[in-house]
């Protein structure tokens, strides 16, 4: 089946997003407001370009690129040039499991991610938390966890993640990082915007 056009399709994603209430206007009282803006990976540097123009246009955005976040974390412990320096020494993988992954603690229910979100906006329901450096930063920063451990802290603001894969739907609702890699079923967000003709996901 075809694929939209991506500007046409943020085209609609930003008259989604102009503000709170139009990006859940959908929504029942129960719902939690997850939404996933999926796209091809080889679209990546035009949705970063038109993501910003999304972000200027409209303060109500509060961008969290988790590389950026995860880069943050690790120079705030004052590990950064030790990651620096082990990357020379150290195999890649074994950096990420035993260095990253113990360092971020994004498995647990409380962990530095999740301090830096609610340090730096309050879940009032007047902003929209955009997520976004999601490729950049897997393998250590899972996707299907964020959102998991998100659910505790953003029940007003709605959460926007963009998403390079596919959030489809088989058995259940599952995120494919890079269309590729089953990255988990997550099934508490909504797909944000068609990208397919005839609304098939």
């Amino acid at each position: 089946m075809a694929e939209r056009p991506l500007n046409e399709r943020f085209i609609d994603l930003e008259d989604r997003m102009i503000s709170v209430e139009a990006l859940t206007r959908y929504d029942t009282a129960n719902d939690l407001r997850f939404y996933i803006f999926d796209y091809a990976p080889s679209d990546e540097l035009l949705v970063r370009k038109e993501t910003k123009k999304l972000k200027d246009r409209n303060p109500a955005i509060v961008e969290f690129d988790l590389y950026e976040m995860m880069l943050q974390i690790i120079e705030d412990e004052g590990y950064i040039e030790d990651v620096i320096r082990m990357e020379k020494d150290y195999d890649k993988d074994l950096l990420l499991r035993e260095v990253f992954q113990t360092l971020l603690s994004v498995e647990e229910e409380e962990n530095a991610f999740l301090d830096k979100f609610k340090e730096d906006i309050a879940d009032d329901g007047n902003s929209i938390v955009l997520i976004t450096g999601v490729g950049k930063a897997f393998p250590v920063v899972r996707s299907h966890t964020i959102l998991n451990n998100l659910q505790s802290i953003f029940r007003r603001n709605p959460v926007v993640m963009m998403y390079p894969g596919r959030y489809e739907i088989k058995e259940k609702m599952t995120l494919r990082l890079f269309e590729r890699l089953d990255d988990d079923n997550y099934y508490r967000a909504f797909p944000l915007v068609e990208r397919r003709i005839g609304n098939d996901y």
